[in-house]
């Protein structure tokens, strides 16, 4: 079996640790013996254009072509035009993109169905490609897009079209399963499936073996994530200033990871007078982000909007007591109090609260701690792929009867 799989986000050099889930995915497809092949959609401009503008910078001298791991990695661009105006020219665009890089390289009959990321710009520029290329395609929605988009009437018919065309629509998680049944209605609800990303557990072992000791006492946060509003660094910060007021100890409080948030968290860490405890570390290799957590006490990332959340399975894997938030994506891997906490979004003060439960009483968060390395265990990328194999034998199988094949 052979799966085209279009994304708008996958590692590269410019940016090694961006969509790595994606990266992960295939390569457990590839050990499930499905030959795989990427097309990643990135916007295009000048690339003197893009060395300075710092949004931007990272597409400078994007490749037109690689092989990594033995899966074709073929980049390609689109007009983007900005804050979701004439999409469909955006969206045809892409699509077209897409269709010259099959032809190319002639994948156009070698391939039995596509499966593409998001609906921006990818999935809506899918339903073009799986049109002309006459290929059943599935839609696997990480993240929840601007309201901006299907707001207007434009956007909101692409949406419509995309979710009533694709053989099936996956999500990662609950959230955006309930996002997802808005768009396709009661009717069609066999076509929606919920399928959990995984989590790199032979990443978390190397880790640990070369991660010889930990930090000195106990108390030692982190989080992970890109630095924007809805991730809550900086109710984490908040909190971690309550706990000061309330007398409970905390050593240091790491943050990895880059976004415009940065300068104004920091500007409140220093505000709140405990930026001498605050370590803004930019973003890392993987590699070196799973050291980082091996070394620490506790994880907290109160996010309001989290579709899954690996980086919560990550920190369980390695045995941390985990901090999320009710209503998220964080929902479906911590269970309350048995494999983490689970707190209110925006409430500083009962983030404070858990963060003292897990503080003042080590033993206690180590017993979470140790359930949640066995509930990490559940959500292998072998596990995903297997899921993704029976789904793309599912879709098959039905084209198949629709024609009257074999």
């Amino acid at each position: 079996m052979h799966v085209l799989i279009i994304t708008p986000v996958y590692p590269h050099p410019g940016s090694p640790t961006e969509g790595l889930f994606n990266e992960q995915h295939a390569l457990a497809l590839t050990r499930a013996g499905i030959q795989v092949s990427i097309v990643v959609c990135k916007p295009w401009l000048p690339n003197g254009l893009a060395k300075v503008w710092r949004r931007y910078y990272s597409l400078a001298d994007l490749p037109r072509i690689e092989d990594r791991d033995g899966i074709p990695i073929h980049y390609v661009r689109y007009l983007h035009i900005p804050c979701y105006k004439w999409v469909d020219l955006t969206i045809a665009s892409c699509a077209r993109s897409i269709l010259r890089t099959v032809n190319q390289a002639n994948w156009s009959k070698q391939f039995n169905l596509i499966q593409v990321n998001d609906a921006w710009p990818a999935g809506l520029a899918a339903v073009i490609v799986a049109g002309v290329l006459t290929r059943p395609f599935i839609l696997t929605m990480h993240i929840q897009d601007e309201e901006r988009l299907y707001a207007q009437r434009k956007g909101a018919t692409l949406y419509e079209t995309m979710m009533r065309r694709a053989s099936k629509v996956i999500t990662v998680g609950r959230p955006l399963e309930r996002f997802a049944q808005q768009w396709i209605g009661s009717a069609q609800k066999s076509r929606l499936q919920r399928i959990p990303n995984g989590v790199d557990l032979f990443g978390v072992l190397d880790a640990l073996r070369e991660v010889s000791s930990r930090q000195n006492g106990w108390g030692h946060i982190l989080s992970v994530c890109n630095l924007w509003p809805l991730k809550g660094i900086d109710q984490n910060l908040q909190a971690l200033k309550h706990l000061d007021n309330m007398d409970v100890p905390w050593k240091s409080y790491t943050i990895i990871g880059d976004g415009p948030e940065k300068p104004r968290l920091m500007r409140l860490a220093a505000e709140l007078n405990i930026a001498d405890r605050v370590h803004f570390h930019g973003r890392l290799p993987h590699r070196e982000t799973l050291k980082e957590m091996a070394k620490a006490d506790i994880f907290s990332l109160p996010s309001w909007q989290e579709a899954f959340g690996i980086v919560y399975l990550e920190a369980m894997a390695f045995g941390k007591a985990v901090i999320g938030c009710w209503g998220q994506g964080a929902e479906d891997i911590i269970q309350h109090e048995k494999t983490g906490l689970l707190v209110a979004p925006k409430d500083p003060s009962v983030l404070a609260s858990a963060l003292s439960r897990l503080l003042k009483n080590p033993d206690y968060s180590h017993k979470l701690g140790n359930a949640a390395a066995i509930r990490a265990r559940e959500f292998s990328w072998e596990r995903n792929a297997a899921e993704y194999l029976h789904l793309y034998r599912e879709v098959l199988g039905s084209q198949s009867a629709e024609h009257g094949t074999n």
